[in-house]
């Protein structure tokens, strides 16, 4: 599979990238080596391949790889950011729509989206989890502050919250929830054992507890 390798030799006078090669609809890897800054395109980034990049990434479209999607920095896009693999940034991630990733979503500062958040394995962030629909992991979810969510929360694991939890659905655990602040939920919040938070609203459903009574 061919990489396409962007340097600030490819970046106008404004800090948009301005070449000929199509990257909304590129066959191969985009590998983006421009020092720590940003790089900036006026177009969707699409790569059948990966996405890499030293840097912060800003998108004015979507955000797609065949891949995976890994930035040095920040990870921004007016549209959607859609990974056939992982995305990971040392930085923030951004979106403008829905983060799809079929594998972990891995923040270095804060996750939000104004679609929805779902990924395959885990989603972590160092800071807040935000989200104006839905979030759901297929592993843990873990931050640093606060989980806000449109809709629910769902998680195949432990959910860890930094600070509080709220959500305008239900809260579902595979695992446990730790919380330290008040957790908020318009549905059940339901896990193994809640082992930190109060219930300021919603209905607490403990599985573990049921289990350990049959």
């Amino acid at each position: 599979m061919k990489t396409l390798r962007l340097t600030i030799k490819n970046l106008d006078a404004d800090g948009y990238y301005d070449e000929s090669v199509d990257v909304a609809n590129f066959k191969g890897n985009i590998r983006i080596d421009a020092g720590e800054g940003w790089y900036r395109f006026k177009t969707s980034v699409n790569a059948s391949g990966y996405i890499d990049s030293r840097g912060s990434i800003h998108s004015a479209g979507y955000i797609n790889s065949g891949v995976h999607i890994f930035s040095g920095g920040n990870i921004v896009s007016v549209g959607d950011i859609l990974s056939r693999g992982y995305i990971k940034a040392v930085g923030y991630i951004h979106s403008g729509d829905y983060i799809h990733s079929h594998d972990f979503i891995d923040s270095g500062d804060f996750i939000n989206s104004h679609g929805y958040i779902w990924a395959g394995g885990y989603i972590k962030s160092r800071d807040c989890i935000l989200s104006h629909d839905f979030i759901e992991s297929g592993d843990y979810i873990h931050s640093g502050d606060d989980i806000e969510s449109g809709d629910y929360i769902k998680s195949a694991g432990d959910i860890v919250s930094g600070r509080g939890i709220n959500s305008h659905g239900y809260i579902k655990s595979g695992g446990d929830i730790y919380s330290r602040n008040d957790i908020n939920s318009v549905g059940l919040v339901t896990c193994k054992n809640l082992l930190k938070g109060k219930i300021a609203s919603g209905e607490l459903f403990e599985t573990r507890v049921l289990a350990q009574t049959c």
